[in-house]
């Protein structure tokens, strides 16, 4: 049984840290394309 809530604590964690890191990497996107239409 414990075995079960540790699993489901660590998919649960593992699979929102994988969410921020998506959010982030398209944030950063955005911003990278701001920056080259202020360059140009």
């Amino acid at each position: 049984m414990l075995s079960i809530i540790i699993g489901l604590v660590l998919g649960a964690s593992i699979s929102l840290f994988l969410y921020a890191l998506i959010l982030s990497s398209s944030r950063a996107d955005e911003i990278i394309e701001k920056q080259e239409e202020n360059r140009e």
